[in-house]
């Protein structure tokens, strides 16, 4: 399936004029950060990077993002994304971190396991099995590294294969590269000692996809479908802070939580495992205009850490859309549809789709044609 820019906006019926406006600058943002030369390293696949300038490269988890909305129009170029990125996996299992134009790949580290989520979302929306048999071999291997190099007592955290493990002058950088969130304050304290929640639920996530993929293949489900129960229990039962009242980060050398509360708390609303009660304590959390209302900071409002520093306090829209549809799933419908228009008015305003938002001052900040938000713009439209 291939589609224009015309037919798509036409399939999708009535939208409002920002609605439409916004979809077109997404549409164009994606097709004009999509790699193509046959000289490039991914080569002979098409391939979109988060950006066109002198870091031009196809990113672990940006890939999926952008597999996941440009199947909604283009199944042929989703898959390309994913195949593209995927043929760059180690030996071990891990997927690099980034392949850049040059030649040069990053494979000190990973990032957050969402390949198998992209991959059944394209698959479901093109059957192509030839693509999710290769796929699901290349899982088996994935899922192995994470057990055997990322996992703790049960569960997960990031870490990385090189000096970052014994060398803590740089505050173990190359393990927070691999969670994503560069900077945040909640690697303040060493990442590599943390077991982080979102980390916990991609990886539910990442089990559930396996069960599904596996029954898609003709194969028994089950015992991805059990992983994914006893992954569930176990975030459960661990990463609550009763006291705080939020799902967080915990250390699993002391025990203690983590009160560096972020977008990445509400993951398990976004995924579904959250009781009814802990949903309801992590939407007071979400509607207090002290914390997280309206514009979904990446760190809460009141943290003292709070800045435009990149991953210190702005906006992702991949974390706004996943927190926001999270409390919307579960019956929170107002805040999270006052939450979704203040971002797409905030974005509309702009010039551009930006890699990220000071929802303070209403601007976009570093990158102004960035893929992944262009992605998380679909999704607020189209999967709201």
């Amino acid at each position: 399936m291939v589609l224009t820019k015309e037919q798509w906006l036409s399939e999708n019926g009535a939208l409002s004029a920002r609605d439409r406006e916004l979809l077109s600058r997404a549409y164009d943002v994606l097709k004009g950060n999509t790699v193509a030369t046959p000289d490039a390293p991914w080569a002979p696949h098409k391939c979109i990077s988060p950006w066109i300038n002198e870091m031009t490269g196809i990113w672990n988890w940006d890939t999926a993002f952008h597999a996941m909305a440009t199947s909604r129009y283009d199944t042929g170029l989703a898959k390309d994304c994913l195949n593209g990125f995927m043929k760059f996996q180690l030996e071990d299992g891990m997927f690099p971190d980034v392949v850049f134009l040059s030649g040069n790949v990053v494979d000190d580290f990973t990032k957050p396991p969402v390949l198998p989520w992209a991959t059944l979302t394209v698959y479901e929306r093109d059957g192509d099995k030839e693509f999710l048999r290769d796929a699901y071999e290349r899982f088996v291997r994935n899922e192995r590294f994470w057990v055997e190099r990322r996992m703790v007592n049960g569960l997960f955290h990031y870490s990385s294969e090189g000096t970052p493990e014994v060398v803590a002058k740089d505050n173990y950088l190359h393990a927070r590269y691999e969670s994503g969130w560069d900077n945040s304050p909640r690697w303040d304290s060493p990442v590599i000692d943390y077991w982080p929640i979102d980390l916990n639920c991609f990886m539910i996530t990442f089990y559930r996809s396996m069960a599904k993929i596996a029954e898609h293949l003709g194969e028994d489900g089950g015992k991805w479908a059990e992983k994914a129960a006893l992954q569930t229990e176990r975030t459960l039962a661990t990463l609550w802070d009763e006291g705080q009242g939020v799902f967080v980060d915990r250390n699993f050398k002391t025990g203690e939580f983590s009160r560096v509360i972020t977008p990445a708390s509400f993951m398990p609303l976004f995924i579904g495992i959250a009781t009814k009660e802990q949903a309801a304590a992590m939407h007071k959390v979400g509607a207090d205009p002290a914390r997280f209302y309206p514009g979904m900071p990446s760190v809460s409002y009141d943290d003292p850490t709070y800045s435009e520093g990149y991953w210190r306090g702005p906006t992702w829209l991949n974390l706004a859309y996943f927190a926001t549809k999270g409390m919307k799933n579960y019956g929170f419908e107002q805040t999270a549809n006052e939450m979704r228009e203040f971002l797409l008015d905030m974005i509309y305003e702009s010039d551009g789709i930006y890699e990220n938002y000071n929802s303070k001052e209403r601007k976009g900040l570093y990158w102004h044609s960035f893929s992944w938000s262009a992605c998380f713009v679909i999704e607020f439209i189209l999967n709201w």
